[in-house]
């Protein structure tokens, strides 16, 4: 069940919130278990019951650890869940990567090769498997407390909001609201706002870059020019963000329709300067899982340059193959933690003495580099596509065979969308609020507060519109 749909809009979302605040408050746990399963066995059916299992397992895992920590047992325990957990991964996720791979030596070696079936992908496994094992690790490190209601701790690993292409949360930044909350209307008017804002960037701006971005990487060698070649790299570059980051945003506003305030997941990673300052941005709560629970555990930057380039480059072979069980996914994230390597051997010193434009655009083309990788079928696909970037193909089509007003307004405002321009316009607001009279203070407040919910109401109706026409597309994120 998709965020971006008439079934989830216009009768699940409505029916489980007016279930949600009728019931009393020592039911509404068990409410939300039960709708975030049911929304979870929509589109997974029988593939519940693995969620159900991992949901048993680690709660159970938990109070093992807590009772034994600072015991070797407890390390045993904490050993054992992982164990569990990333072989629930792998073998959901990686065996028919594994098997085709280890297939290619069998055949060098004159063996025969392994058979297997195609594995289903669960939705969502990447994401509630991170936070099971980050859970775990919290209460090793006396960071959290094992959770004593099965209901409570089931919730957090299910609730639908997160669910199925995260943000990645912890439960000791959720603890406290699984035990009790109120929500207010100030809270619920944020979370709808957001979630509208949220629904707008996909339908209205992802849709629209995804609609080019996949004509032209679809698109053979033959046919691929330069100019369209950078259009659908900046198209799907645009795709992705708007994409996840609007998934994120309706994450955030349905959190808080019913108590629950989840991380932010993205800060205008676009703008950043450097690679090191774009994953400080770019799906802040999958870095920070990986910076916390991988990256320091291996020493970090404390034991000498060497070791930390190692450690980097470690990090981004597991964050590359996290997104998908692909030799490109794979020489996705080797190519960031090249990078990061590089900026700590003296590319970051190059990129300060650059005018701070010039620091942006050269991060950004990095960047999109990256994602010919993240987005190409193959290494041969990505190595056509990335000659054609750099002029060496001559194509028959052009950028402008794929130009129209709907894109070219899309970009504009999604180039707008991608920089801060809209905090900036609110400090701009209130600057001048605070330097009006009080009589026009109150009535351009009043003013402001219309126009903008006028505005959510445009915005809302036209992402509807969208939808009704039938051109949504599934997120980017559900893959992984």
């Amino acid at each position: 069940m998709l965020f971006n749909s008439t079934l989830f809009l216009f009768l699940f979302l409505p029916l489980v919130l007016a279930v949600y605040y009728l019931a009393p408050r020592s039911a509404r746990n068990a409410l939300l278990l039960f709708a975030s399963l049911f929304f979870y066995a929509w589109g997974e059916k029988f593939y519940v019951f693995l969620m159900i299992a991992s949901i048993g397992a680690n709660f159970g895992f938990g109070l093992l650890v807590e009772a034994w920590k600072g015991r070797r047992a407890g390390a045993w325990f904490l050993a054992a869940a992982v164990v569990f957990n990333l072989g629930l991964l792998v073998s959901c996720k990686y065996a028919n990567f594994l098997a085709d791979n280890l297939n290619v030596v069998l055949r060098w070696l004159a063996f025969t090769p392994v058979h297997l079936r195609p594995v289903h992908l669960p939705i969502g496994i990447s994401f509630f498997t991170f936070e099971a094992l980050a859970y775990l690790i919290d209460i090793r490190r006396a960071k959290t407390s094992a959770a004593r209601n099965p209901v409570n701790f089931g919730l957090f690993m299910t609730l639908f909001p997160h669910l199925i292409a995260g943000p990645v949360v912890r439960y000791r930044d959720l603890a406290a609201a699984l035990e009790s909350r109120s929500v207010d209307r100030a809270q619920v008017a944020r979370g709808i706002r957001r979630f509208i804002l949220g629904l707008a960037k996909k339908m209205l701006l992802a849709n629209t870059f995804a609609h080019t971005a996949d004509a032209l990487f679809h698109l053979s060698p033959a046919e691929l020019s330069f100019s369209a070649a950078w259009l659908g790299v900046i198209c799907y570059t645009l795709q992705i963000y708007f994409d996840f980051s609007g998934y994120s945003d309706m994450a955030i506003g349905l959190g808080r329709l019913f108590g629950f305030e989840l991380a932010e997941n993205f800060n205008y990673p676009y703008t950043a300067r450097s690679i090191t300052d774009f994953w400080r941005r770019w799906h802040i709560s999958l870095s920070s899982w990986f910076r916390d629970y991988l990256y320091i555990p291996l020493g970090g930057n404390r034991h000498g340059p060497e070791r930390t380039y190692f450690n980097l480059m470690l990090v981004f072979v597991f964050c590359g193959l996290w997104h998908g069980a692909s030799w490109n996914f794979l020489a996705w994230g080797l190519f960031h933690g090249l990078f990061l390597v590089l900026e700590r051997l003296g590319w970051a010193r190059v990129l300060e003495r650059l005018p701070r434009i010039a620091q942006h655009a050269v991060t950004l083309v990095i960047v999109m580099i990256g994602w010919v990788f993240f987005e190409a079928k193959s290494f041969a696909h990505a190595g056509v596509y990335l000659s054609a970037m750099m002029g060496l193909r001559g194509g028959e089509y052009a950028w402008h065979d794929f130009w129209g007003r709907e894109l070219a307004l899309a970009l504009i405002v999604g180039t707008a969308g991608c920089c801060p321009v809209w905090p900036a316009l609110r400090r701009i607001w209130r600057q001048l609020l605070e330097q009006a009279p009080a009589w026009r203070r109150t009535a351009l407040a009043a003013a402001a507060e219309f126009a903008s919910l006028g505005g959510m109401c445009m915005l809302f109706a036209a992402s509807v519109l969208q939808l009704a026409a039938g051109t949504y597309n599934p997120f980017i994120y559900y893959r992984f």
